[in-house]
């Protein structure tokens, strides 16, 4: 629900919902067969690289931010929760907030350094925001919120409402291995609702728990490009357009 009697202009122009493509840890497959299909409906979306992946690819890279997709942090070492079996030696119970600022920090100078940008949104590994176990644990939440203008979740199951969304943890949908009606059916539910819909993909060509289906990137992607209501942008731009409107309130306890 919108605060005072008239809607606020949260999105650019007419648009009534906004839409973030968003895509993680710089897979190879997204230079090869993503961002021809967002070029080709001349979409931009959010890129969470992982910078010694992206140094791979470096040229690759380069070339997608010369086209206007945004760079965001992921961090230099993924470090997830340590049922990730992938975290077993770097897991966030092991560490402390300053070791993981210490990572984003590390982050942003070598996407720095390797791009030529410095990211302005961060997307949490896994989309896990604690670190410590127990009476120890600890959000590292704040360290997000003041070095960047939005934190990205994950695996949520709603979109973010403008008006009154923690842009230090913007809720985000995991849509791989969707089809181009389930994709679809998010993004009327946001315009239904008036909302940012956040969309999370990794590897881009066969469908499965961690890829999407070219055929099915290239539907949402094509509908979106035809649909005056939706403003498609990356998470920066859609962030900063919330953050300054005077119509924001934040709920307190």
């Amino acid at each position: 629900m919108f605060w005072g009697t008239k809607r606020a202009n949260w999105y650019a122009g007419r648009a009534k919902a906004a839409v973030s493509i968003t895509f993680d840890d710089a897979h190879p497959s997204q230079l090869d067969l993503g961002i021809p299909v967002l070029d080709r409906h001349g979409l931009r979306a959010t890129f969470y690289v992982l910078p010694k992946r992206a140094a791979k690819r470096a040229d690759g890279w380069l070339r997608v931010v010369a086209t206007g997709h945004e760079i965001g942090n992921h961090t230099m070492t993924h470090p997830c929760g340590v049922n990730h079996i992938s975290s077993r030696e770097n897991p966030l119970e092991s560490l402390t907030i300053d070791a993981v600022e210490r990572d984003i920090g590390e982050a942003d100078d070598e996407i720095v350094a390797l791009l030529g940008v410095r990211p302005r949104t961060f997307a949490y590994p896994c989309g896990h925001t604690a670190v410590g176990r127990g009476e120890q644990k600890a959000s590292y939440v704040p360290v997000v919120a003041r070095r960047f203008i939005a934190g990205r979740g994950y695996r949520s199951d709603t979109a973010n409402d403008p008006s009154v969304c923690d842009l230090a943890v913007v809720d985000a949908f995991h849509v791989d291995g969707m089809d181009a009606d389930a994709l679809l059916e998010l993004v009327d539910r946001g315009v239904e609702q008036e909302r940012w819909t956040v969309l999370v993909c990794h590897e881009v060509g066969e469908a499965g728990p961690l890829g999407i289906a070219e055929d099915a990137l290239d539907a949402l992607c094509r509908s979106l490009a035809g649909d005056r209501r939706v403003w498609v942008a990356p998470v920066a731009d859609v962030a900063i357009r919330i953050r300054e409107q005077p119509a924001r309130r934040v709920l307190l306890p």
